[in-house]
C-alpha cells in the first residue's frame, strides 16, 4: 500500500479515456442508429456484443498481475483505445441519415469491439491501482472519484462525439477523440506501485483460479457475485437514452439537442455528484446495502419516466434523475467490490471477476431494455407510448425482480449461516 497515493480527484481524470470510449459505444453509437431506422433490438444487440470485453476481460487479466506495473499496462491499453476510437470514427454511421440500413454494420461493431477490449483493459487497470495503493479507509472517496470519471466521460464524452461527427470533419473527430484519451492519461505517470511480483503465467493462472474458487467458496464472496450479476443497479438505461430522445422529440434536430445537453453536458454534472455523493456515503454506511438502495432509487426513476409524458422536460427530469442515482450505485458498487478483494497480489483478476459480473448484468439488461420496446410497440400499433413503455418498465420491473431474488438469498445465507458458540 503506497503512502502517497494519488489525490482523490485524479482518479476521475485518469479514467476519462474508459469514460469516453464507454460514452462512444453507449451513446453516440446509439443515436446514430436509431437516426438510420434500425430498430431498438438491433441497437441492443451492436451494444452488447460491443461490450463483451467488459464481461470476459477476466481472461486477459492475470497477464496485469504478471509482473509489470499495472500503470505500464494502463498507459498501453489507453493508446489502444485511442487508435480503436479513431478508427471507429471513419467507419462511424451518416448521423443526418434516417433511412437505410448502416453499411458494414458488423464490421463497424468489430471496430467498436476492440475499442472496449482495450478500454476494459484500461478500467481494470485503473481499479487495480485505486486497490494496491490507496489505503481502505480512503477508498470510498477514491471510488466516488473514480466513478465519476467514468460516467462523466460517458455522459460528456458520448454527447460530444454526436456534436462531432454532425460539426466537424472525420478527420478532426478521430484525432480529438484520440487526443483526450491520451492527455488523461497522463496522471496515472506519478502513481506509487510497488510492481508486483513477477511469475510464470501459468503458475499464475493457477493461483488465481484457487484464490477465486476461495472468494467464491465464502459467503462474502458467493453473495457478492449474485449481487453484481443481478439487474439491480445495472443503469442500462444509460447505453439507451441516446436512442430514446427521438420519443420525446418532434424532430431529429430536436432529439440531438437532448442527447447533447441532457445526456450529455447536464447528464455528466448530474453523474459526477451522485458519484461524489455514492462515494461518501459508502465510507459511512454498509457498501453493500447502499449499492442496492441506489439500484432500487434508479428503478424508481425509470418506473417515473414511464409514466410521465412524453415531453422534452420529462425526458431531461426523468434522465437526471436516474443518472444521479446510477452514479450513487455505481460509487456503492466499486466500494464493495474493494472491500471483496482487499489488495492482494491477484487483485486485477479478482476485480475483473466482479467488475465483468456487473457487466454482463448491464448487458443483458441493455438487450432486455431494447427487446421490451419494440415487443411492447409491435403488440400495440399506434400507441405512441408503447415502445418507451416497455423499455422503462422493463428496466424497473428486472431491478425490483433483482432485489426481491436476492432479499431471497441473503435470507438463506443468514439461516444457513454457521452459529458463535457461547462462553
Amino acid at each position: 500500500m503506497s503512502d502517497r497515493p494519488l489525490p482523490a480527484p485524479f482518479w476521475a481524470i485518469v479514467t476519462l479515456p474508459f469514460g469516453l470510449a464507454a460514452g462512444f459505444a453507449g451513446i453516440a453509437v446509439p443515436f446514430g442508429l436509431r437516426a438510420r431506422g434500425l430498430s431498438m433490438t438491433t441497437i441492443g444487440t451492436v451494444s452488447f456484443v460491443s461490450q463483451l470485453p467488459h464481461i470476459f476481460k477476466l481472461l486477459w487479466s492475470p497477464a496485469l498481475d504478471s509482473g509489470p506495473r499495472r500503470r505500464s499496462w494502463f498507459l498501453a491499453s489507453v493508446v489502444a483505445t485511442a487508435a480503436a476510437l479513431a478508427g471507429a470514427v471513419f467507419l462511424a454511421p451518416d448521423l443526418g441519415a434516417h433511412v437505410g440500413p448502416l453499411p458494414a454494420l458488423w464490421a463497424y461493431t468489430a471496430v467498436l469491439f476492440a475499442s472496449q477490449a482495450g478500454a476494459a483493459t484500461c478500467g481494470s487497470a485503473v481499479i487495480a491501482l485505486i486497490a494496491v495503493t490507496v489505503p481502505s479507509e480512503r477508498r470510498g472517496r477514491a471510488a466516488g472519484w473514480q466513478t465519476a470519471g467514468n460516467l462523466v466521460g460517458t455522459s460528456a464524452g458520448g454527447a460530444l462525439v454526436v456534436w462531432m461527427f454532425s460539426h466537424l470533419s472525420p478527420a478532426m473527430t478521430a484525432a480529438t477523440t484520440a487526443g483526450i484519451c491520451l492527455v488523461c492519461a497522463g496522471p496515472a505517470l506519478w502513481t506509487n506501485e510497488v510492481p508486483p511480483p513477477k511469475r510464470p503465467a501459468l503458475l499464475l493462472v493457477l493461483e488465481l483460479v484457487r484464490e477465486i474458487g476461495r472468494t467464491l467458496r465464502s459467503r462474502a464472496g458467493w453473495t457478492g457475485l449474485l449481487i453484481c450479476l443481478s439487474p439491480v443497479g445495472a443503469g442500462a438505461l444509460t447505453n439507451l437514452f441516446g436512442a430514446l430522445a427521438r420519443d420525446y422529440a418532434p424532430d431529429a434536430d430536436s432529439s440531438e439537442r437532448l442527447v447533447i445537453v441532457v445526456t450529455g453536458t447536464l447528464g455528466g454534472l448530474v453523474n459526477a455528484a451522485g458519484s461524489l455523493a455514492g462515494g461518501y456515503l459508502a465510507d459511512r454506511y454498509p457498501r453493500r446495502l447502499a449499492y442496492v438502495v441506489f439500484g432500487g432509487m434508479t428503478a424508481v426513476c425509470a418506473g417515473a419516466m414511464a409514466a410521465g409524458p412524453a415531453t422534452a422536460g420529462a425526458f431531461t427530469a426523468g434522465c437526471l434523475a436516474y443518472q444521479f442515482t446510477n452514479g450513487l450505485a455505481y460509487a456503492a458498487f466499486y466500494a464493495f467490490v474493494f472491500d471483496l478483494v482487499g489488495s492482494q497480489e491477484g487483485v486485477t483478476t479478482q476485480l475483473s471477476l466482479f467488475a465483468g459480473a456487473s457487466n454482463l448484468a448491464i448487458t443483458y439488461v441493455t438487450w432486455l431494455d431494447g427487446w421490451a420496446y419494440d415487443r411492447l410497440k409491435e403488440a400495440l400499433p399506434g400507441q405512441a407510448w408503447a415502445g418507451r413503455g416497455g423499455m422503462l418498465g422493463m428496466d424497473a420491473l428486472a431491478t425490483f425482480l433483482g432485489i426481491g431474488a436476492l432479499w431471497g438469498v441473503m435470507a438463506y445465507a443468514r439461516r444457513t449461516a454457521p452459529q458463535a458458540s457461547g462462553p
